[in-house]
């Protein structure tokens, strides 16, 4: 077994831990060590990024862009956090210049600034070179010399004493290719491992099993928000591409197989612009009305809009020329897309923590898809690098008053058994058995896209027998089917976590549609929800918050306006 000692900590290499990483050591932690799962700058679904950026512009008005974020029916679907919300529309831009500082190539326009798209929700957009900007982030993590564990999983958190709940001491994990242990002694702990897509359909997404949540959750912290933001997405039907805000940003437009622009009904204020659980959810009512497939028609393009397609979403754009999608510059067939559950990237459930990007556990920090937020906090990179920066700063300050600490021996040696016991079976079960078992109780779209209470609780019982029935069977006869083996055993425990906290919710509101709640409930359900390990099992409580201007307009009970729309046009559901 390797044993290293470090001030700071970081798990997860995308953008959010390297910022964490590279903000701790300006920030005076002389050892930092960022441990990433695949190779820095490759693995990681920032590698994977559509060349989009969401930062408040200096010029923009910051209250006009917050009444944006935070308006009651579109953005947080009436939940919201004011003080992350500000963090953001402060500090954004600042992170933009972080990344030119470190080499990462924007568009700019001829004078220099960068330039500025109108992308989703109508929020601008700053734009880069696709793949470029995580090679240039990771040279700069190797420039700060920051100590990288590449190829190496980390499986649990360390705590003083062993205790559930206690200060974070350290970790433990492997080499993905060798499996040999690693221990890892830190004054501070940052996650940013990413969230957990649990290897759907969606371009990037294999390595993102949310690895930092389920072992924040068998540690003892507090999580929540799992069911609400957009965990939905859309995805095209006959190829892995992605970059949705852009093709938006330039004008794409859903259609039905009708050939009507349907998302004028169901968001008149914003369209194809409109939030991506609202966009897959109307594309799933539009299928059950006989109305499907969908479309996402580019064929109005012109020249310049997809050169500059090419430029900033190179890969997609080759993709879809070999699949004769582009000629000469030009689209020349829709692409059919389907909405798909997307689990917790870029929005939705995490561990969570307050503006210091503290958890409920002392010494450990949270960052990026790792960190419950809500939804209209900016996501993705912006999220990101916003999260990412202050989780560097303030855990380098807990460090620099911390002692290195000493391991609990019984913990460290149950967690050692339990992390090699796959390996030293003989015969059981393959953890691709048990992933496909997974997704087919949760991918279903009566579960994760229009869902219902007895179909949820179906669902929570199958992924149950599979955590109490299956998952102690699996059998790793190498470092790969290991890696395997404990990235099921967390999807497992992250489904659950989705499905109880989506029954829990007895209303609709964006991200979370029942049909046996069709209304959202501004009087019992402006609240987030929260779960905790308790007594060995999975604890959920509710935390109120405060109520945006705009929601205290409307306190009362009103149909989502999925179901709304569907009513009229003449939908079944119920």
């Amino acid at each position: 077994m390797e044993k290293i000692e470090t001030d700071v900590m970081v798990i997860g290499g995308g953008l959010a831990g390297a910022f964490a990483a590279i903000k701790a050591k300006e920030n005076g932690a002389e050892r930092v060590t960022l441990i990433s799962k695949g190779k820095l700058g490759k693995d990681g679904i920032s590698t994977f990024a559509a060349g989009v950026f969401q930062p408040a512009f200096p010029e923009d008005d910051k209250e006009a862009l917050s009444q944006l974020y935070a308006s009651g029916n579109a953005w947080g679907g009436g939940l919201w956090d004011e003080e992350w919300l500000n963090v953001y529309l402060n500090e954004s831009f600042e992170r933009v210049l972080d990344m030119d500082q470190w080499g990462v190539e924007w568009e700019k326009t001829p004078d220099g600034k960068l330039e500025r798209l109108e992308g989703r929700w109508r929020l601008p957009m700053a734009l880069f070179k696709g793949p470029q900007m995580m090679e240039a982030v990771a040279k700069k993590v190797l420039r700060t010399r920051i100590d990288v564990f590449g190829h190496t999983m980390i499986t649990d958190l360390l705590t003083e004493k062993g205790e559930l709940g206690g200060p974070v001491v350290g970790a433990i994990g492997f080499d993905v290719r060798t499996a040999t242990l690693r221990l890892f002694k830190a004054k501070a702990t940052i996650l940013a491992a990413g969230g957990c897509g649990f290897k759907g359909r969606y371009v990037g997404h294999g390595a993102q099993t949310g690895d930092a949540c389920a072992m924040a959750y068998r540690a003892g912290a507090e999580l929540g928000r799992f069911e609400i933001g957009d965990i939905l997405h859309m995805t095209p039907t006959t190829m892995d591409i992605q970059g949705l805000n852009m093709y938006v940003g330039l004008g794409g437009k859903f259609i039905n197989s009708s050939g009507e622009r349907f998302m004028q009904d169901y968001d008149p204020e914003l369209g194809d612009s409109a939030s991506m659980a609202r966009i897959a959810e109307a594309s799933a009512m539009e299928v059950r009305a006989g109305r499907g497939p969908i479309y996402l028609d580019m064929t109005h393009f012109d020249e310049n809009r997809v050169r500059k397609l090419k430029v900033v979403l190179p890969m997609p754009a080759k993709i879809m020329e070999q699949m004769g999608v582009i000629v000469d510059d030009r689209f020349v067939k829709k692409l059919e897309w389907a909405p798909i559950f997307f689990g917790t990237i870029a929005s939705g459930g995490g561990v969570t923590a307050n503006t210091k990007c503290e958890t409920s556990m002392a010494g450990l920090y949270v960052c990026g898809d790792a960190m419950a937020r809500p939804k209209h906090f900016p996501k993705a990179l912006s999220g990101a690098a916003v999260t990412g920066n202050r989780a560097g700063i303030f855990a380098a300050e807990y460090a620099r008053n911390a002692k290195l600490p000493e391991l609990a021996r019984a913990q460290l040696q149950e967690l050692q058994r339990s992390l090699l016991t796959p390996l030293q079976r003989k015969q059981g079960l393959d953890a691709d058995h048990v992933i496909l078992e997974m997704q087919e109780a949760l991918f279903p779209y009566q579960i994760t896209i229009i869902s219902r209470g007895d179909r949820l609780e179906k669902a929570i019982r199958e992924v149950e027998q599979l955590s109490n029935e299956e998952i102690p069977l699996l059998h790793a006869s190498d470092a790969h089917s290991l890696r395997l083996a404990q990235e099921v055993r967390n999807m497992a425990l992250l489904a659950e976590m989705y499905l109880r906290s989506r029954l829990l919710r007895q209303e609709s509101r964006d991200g979370c549609l029942r049909e046996d709640y069709p209304y959202t409930d501004n009087i019992n359900w402006l609240k987030w929800i929260t779960l905790k390990q308790k007594d060995g099992k999975m604890g959920l409580g509710t935390q109120d918050i405060s109520v945006h201007p705009e929601v205290k307009r409307n306190m009362g009970k009103f149909l989502y306006p999925i179901f709304e729309v569907a009513r009229k046009r003449g939908i079944p559901w119920g």
